[in-house]
């Protein structure tokens, strides 16, 4: 026993790196489980750490450089039931990689918008947090103001923000361009085809809709129109019949879940060769199990990614950009398939 503590005390970081022969830095980072570190290099530090008993003392760390060892993620107050999916994947990812490093997330969610504001405020100005993590990005948005007036740390996740805020991204905009064009390739000359989009008053909306432009402007086959208030869907019948469109797309699953459902009411048949083809731009488990073609976003990716820029902005260290992207995929299913 008593052994065992001696070389938790005494056996340091330095001495992983004169034993291995490398930098101190690189038995940080390794430590850290930064990517930037070869996967052989990180099993042989923690192999030398673990046979000497060395543990990182992440409480110390924070002591000796006043760290609160958390990190707030802003979750959108307003948020759905089924676009809080989304918001626990990314959250995943986000927990993964910050205990990694001997940090918590503090989650900062709220009634409304002031009151969110209002508690991100109290969070930084305590100096309850090191850094804070924008999962959602609106239109002149508050809490990126309250975050831009403030020296803490931040990154967003989604492209939009400005030229100097540390964002993460899947490259919306080509994404969304691309997956438009594949689904568009087994739409007949003349085809229609209407794009139904959430809330523009989200950044990641403008993006979807600029993507989906980008594509569709560029096809000289096709005829399109755009549906900015999702709620005609439902709550407007007539304004919109589903059947006179060769193919919807949405611009997320929860749009898509409503055309899913006023189908089924009306007895409509989606895919290739039925009543209308249909896509979204954002992949869920009900959309997989009704076989909705769907670009897929790796949600835990784009937190695990967030909270590993924002350590290292918050221990000045580099491997980070201004902008940082993360893989999606294309998820090509019977609705749009022939």
């Amino acid at each position: 026993m008593s052994s065992l503590v001696h070389k938790e005390n005494t056996f340091t970081i330095n001495d992983i790196a004169s034993e291995l022969g490398i930098s101190k830095s690189t038995v940080s980072r390794a430590l850290a489980g930064s990517k930037r570190i070869s996967v052989k290099t990180r099993e042989l530090v923690e192999k030398c750490a673990n046979e000497h008993g060395f543990m990182p003392n992440s409480i110390a760390r924070a002591l000796a450089g006043k760290k609160t060892l958390n990190i707030s993620a802003v979750l959108p107050f307003q948020a759905t039931a089924v676009q809080m999916m989304f918001f626990h994947e990314c959250l995943s990812g986000m927990v993964d990689r910050a205990s990694k490093s001997g940090y918590s997330i503090l989650i900062c969610m709220a009634k409304d918008e002031i009151e969110e504001s209002n508690s991100l405020e109290q969070l930084i100005s305590a100096r309850r947090v090191d850094a804070v993590v924008l999962t959602q990005l609106k239109n002149d948005d508050r809490n990126l103001k309250i975050l831009e007036k403030s020296d803490i740390p931040f990154v967003v996740i989604g492209y939009g923000a400005g030229e100097n805020i540390v964002q993460v991204d899947t490259k919306m905009r080509e994404s969304c361009a691309e997956f438009t064009k594949m689904c568009i390739a087994n739409v007949s000359d003349g085809g229609k085809i209407l794009f139904v989009c959430g809330s523009l008053d989200v950044v990641a909306n403008n993006n979807r809709l600029f993507g989906f432009l980008s594509a569709v402007e560029n096809s000289q086959n096709v005829k399109y129109s755009i549906c900015t208030n999702s709620n005609d869907i439902t709550d407007f019948d007539d304004a919109i019949n589903l059947a006179d469109w060769n193919l919807i797309i949405c611009s997320d699953d929860v749009v898509c879940t409503k055309i899913i459902e006023r189908a089924k009411k009306e007895n409509l048949k989606i895919g290739a060769e039925k009543d209308f083809m249909l896509a979204s731009f954002h992949d869920s488990v009900f959309l997989e199990s009704n076989s909705i073609s769907a670009l897929r976003v790796n949600a835990f990716s784009l937190g695990e990614k967030s909270v590993d820029i924002a350590l290292k902005m918050i221990y000045c260290e580099d491997g980070w950009n201004m902008v940082n992207y993360v893989d999606c995929s294309f998820e090509m299913r019977n609705s749009t398939e022939k």
